[in-house]
């Protein structure tokens, strides 16, 4: 799991060979609007976008998820939200592996680090990371978020 700023990604261009351009799509679609409640997405070269519009919620209505095919970059482009963490294997599984939407739920745990987002700041996840995002930080928000799944 990694958590910094926009103007620091290339301190990790290392990680994946689309890293840098990930964040390039990043920085044009920052600058997009979006309709409040609307999704924006498009799959091209081995990875997906998906620019996301919501108000946060309480922690405990949401359950943590997990991927095993690709890395997970999730920025904020409004507001501001916790997204909890957890190693997978201190997760207990919800909903199984799903091989077609690479996407596993899991149960809640105590044992988490709160991660928190604001604007300009970004979130990586990896396979072995559980993550439960769109959480309020300071009560329930407005929030725009790009994400952005790096095929491995």
């Amino acid at each position: 799991m990694i958590a910094d700023v926009f103007h620091n990604y290339k301190l990790y261009s290392g990680i994946h060979k689309d890293w840098d351009r990930a964040f390039e799509l990043i920085d044009e679609w920052r600058k997009k609007d979006i309709p409040a409640g609307e999704n924006v997405g498009m799959e091209m070269d081995g990875f997906k976008i998906v620019m996301q519009t919501y108000k946060t919620v309480p922690e405990e209505t949401k359950k943590y998820e997990g991927h095993k095919k690709c890395i997970d970059i999730q920025f904020m482009v409004k507001g501001h939200e916790t997204i909890y963490w957890a190693h997978n294997e201190k997760l207990p599984v919800a909903i199984p592996y799903s091989d077609e939407r690479d996407h596993m739920s899991f149960e809640n745990t105590p044992m988490n680090s709160p991660i928190r987002l604001e604007k300009d700041y970004f979130a990586v996840f990896f396979p072995s990371d559980g993550h439960k995002t769109q959480c309020e930080w300071n009560g329930i928000t407005d929030a725009v978020k790009i994400i952005v799944k790096l095929a491995l």
